[in-house]
């Protein structure tokens, strides 16, 4: 149990390491726009023009990713890393 515990903390200070970079951080936050576009886009949308379906797309997709067992933000980090390895390339 207790190596378990070490290995998750060392690889939150690597994520925390990791974002220090500024290039990453950036790659980060667009990550994070985009995945989560539907929710924000579609309460946006609904703001507009009260179109009523954005409404409960954006719903539909808040709850799937505030769901318990949706990896939301490993997703985002994975998708920035390997971003930022194409980008190395």
């Amino acid at each position: 149990m207790e190596n378990l515990k070490v290995r998750i903390i060392s690889f939150f200070k690597w994520i925390k390491e990791e974002c220090k970079d500024w290039k990453t951080f950036a790659i980060m936050i667009c990550v994070v726009a985009v995945v989560y576009f539907p929710t924000w886009g579609g309460y946006l949308l609904y703001a507009l023009f009260g179109w009523k379906w954005c409404l409960a797309m954006a719903t539909t997709s808040l709850v799937f990713w505030a769901g318990p067992f949706t990896p939301f933000f490993p997703l985002c980090i994975a998708i920035t890393f390997f971003i930022k390895k194409l980008m190395k390339k």
